[in-house]
């Protein structure tokens, strides 16, 4: 390997150790793991003079210093050190429920867990019930956790698309062309054993050489004269097609696949110089979206599209404890994305956090009412996330209730209950009358949380009965409704809501992910609350009320 490619994975993995090592949000993590990406922008020797390297942003002098004792020892210590103390698989194992850095190094020192695989053999074995503050409900936890996974190389979707995004914009500038996501991100899958991307370069060579050496994967070899295989420092593999850019539609579908739906497309036009568009147009198709590609022809074409959606029914203000936007920011963005309508969805007060509580709930509608003169295009809904209880209570009494245009309602807690408890509160919590819409309803975090267990029939004839929507969260860590219960759900009669569930202005965009999860189960507009019209969704929304 050479110097910066050597180093870039040393300053990673020490940015995984360190992250582990510190109890809080390390900045020292995020450091280092900023300066890995910066190491591109020095040689790839790294023989650059020390004044040169700092002027490159994300190198400060303490990485300079990391730099220079690299360079001459081979090593750096702080690594080493580190690497004494904590499990291989430390930023897998780190992410476990009720994980502490106490455990980590206990699972190292006293029971010689390495990989994830170790772990899992002294779950099954007894052993990890023998660690200090571990008991059979932690070892239970992590067993379902490590069980989520596909594969061992398999990483969530958001962890997916989040390097997917940062290598993106990495490959445009040091590339000098564009560059796109393609493979199993595209297509919105689940769970993402590759990362494909395909980038126009007008010189294969140069680009072939910057990725040999770049420091913020390393290099495993081509797979054929136009395609690079690389490995993340997290372990991810890496797949990058270069191509001229009069070929790029056609190597963007093939690498977006897959093959059984690519193949007869590309048959069909052969090796003429057309965008992916064009090789539809072609065809004799219609263009259909990366995630519906998997389904038949006859189904994929009609699948609900981003520009049908008509408003969001899952937004959080300033005034939720973990919202960063104004109502100002959320209404004016909700215009510049054409919306007819939305809903605001702030906490209530029975989250473990915190949230608005009665009082709360009405002064913000008085807010509401001030503000509604300034966006005249746009219809404001006025709602909460409401918790739902053990019980199935909700968490705002039913006078203020009476006062919302409608709500969101999910489970945010006790998500261990058995599934007949599990399902009679949710079920109870959806006929209230101001409920038409339930949030996130399995509760999962791709990766890290299983779905609760629930009657799932239960829940939709539930939803089927009293006009409620069941939501698909476009977080890439929820993705719940999941594609294949969405399309179970219409296939029995459920409306969906395709929703952001945004906290920030840029999750506003998550909505993308929700769409493309209903395109992924065959949804049709019709079947989605949020692409009515702003008549007909008053109507639905009007139904109980």
């Amino acid at each position: 390997m050479v110097a910066r490619q050597d180093l870039g994975e040393s300053l990673w993995r020490l940015a995984d150790l360190v992250a582990a090592d510190e109890r809080s949000r390390s900045f020292r993590a995020k450091a280092y793991r900023r300066a890995v990406w910066a190491l591109d922008d020095l040689s790839a020797d790294l023989s650059d003079p020390p004044e040169s390297m700092l002027m490159v942003p994300g190198i400060g002098a303490g990485v300079l210093r990391l730099i220079q004792e690299f360079l001459s020892q081979g090593r750096l210590e702080a690594l080493d050190r580190l690497e004494e103390s904590y499990p291989e698989d430390v930023s897998k194992l780190r992410r476990l429920p009720r994980m502490t850095q106490v455990l980590l190094r206990m699972l190292k020192s006293e029971l010689g867990v390495e990989r994830v695989s170790d772990l899992v053999a002294a779950i099954e074995s007894g052993g990890a019930e023998s660690l200090r503050g571990v008991g059979p409900s932690t070892a239970e936890r992590w067993a379902e956790v490590l069980d989520l996974a596909p594969s061992t190389d398999a990483v969530p979707a958001l962890r997916a698309a989040v390097l997917a995004s940062d290598l993106v914009r990495h490959l445009r500038r040091h590339l000098g062309g564009e560059v796109w996501p393609a493979g199993e991100v595209r297509r919105m899958e689940e769970w993402v054993g590759i990362i494909d991307l395909v980038a126009t370069v007008d010189e294969v060579d140069d680009a072939r050489s910057f990725l040999e050496e770049t420091a913020v994967a390393g290099f495993i070899g081509q797979r054929d004269r136009d395609t690079m295989m690389l490995r993340s420092h997290d372990g991810t593999e890496l797949s990058v097609h270069l191509v001229p850019p009069r070929r790029v539609g056609a190597r963007l579908l093939e690498a977006t696949g897959p093959p059984a739906h690519a193949g007869p497309l590309l048959a069909a036009v052969g090796d003429e110089p057309l965008t992916e568009a064009e090789i539809y147009q072609r065809s004799g198709q219609v263009w259909v979206p990366p995630p519906a590609r998997g389904l038949p022809t006859e189904n994929a074409a009609g699948v609900v599209r981003l520009e049908q959606i008509r408003g969001d029914l899952h937004l959080h203000t300033n005034e939720s404890p973990d919202g960063r936007m104004s109502l100002f920011e959320i209404l004016s963005e909700a215009v510049d994305r054409g919306y007819e309508y939305v809903l605001i969805t702030d906490h209530t007060s029975g989250l473990r956090f915190g949230g608005l509580d009665g009082e709360g709930l009405l002064r913000q509608a008085d807010e509401l009412e001030e503000i509604k003169p300034r966006f005249p295009d746009l219809v404001i809904f006025h709602g909460a996330e409401l918790n739902i209880g053990r019980d199935g209570s909700l968490d705002v009494d039913d006078e203020v209730l009476s006062r919302l245009d409608l709500a969101v309602a999910g489970v945010h807690s006790n998500f261990d209950l058995d599934r007949h408890e599990q399902t009679a509160r949710v079920l109870l919590a959806m006929e209230h009358p101001v409920v038409r819409v339930l949030a996130h309803p399995t509760g999962r975090r791709i990766g890290t949380r299983p779905a609760i267990d629930l009657d799932i029939d239960a829940v939709i004839s539930t939803a089927v009965d009293n006009h409620v929507a069941l939501e698909v969260n476009g977080h890439r860590d929820r993705l719940d409704l999941s594609a294949p219960l969405a399309a179970r759900a219409v296939a029995d009669g459920a409306l969906l809501a395709a929703d952001s569930d945004s906290h920030r202005i840029g999750e506003m965009g998550n909505i993308a992910n929700a769409v493309a999860t209903m395109q992924k189960a065959g949804v049709g507009p019709g079947s989605v609350v949020n692409a009515l019209p702003l008549g007909r969704f008053t109507d639905w929304v009007g139904v109980f009320r």
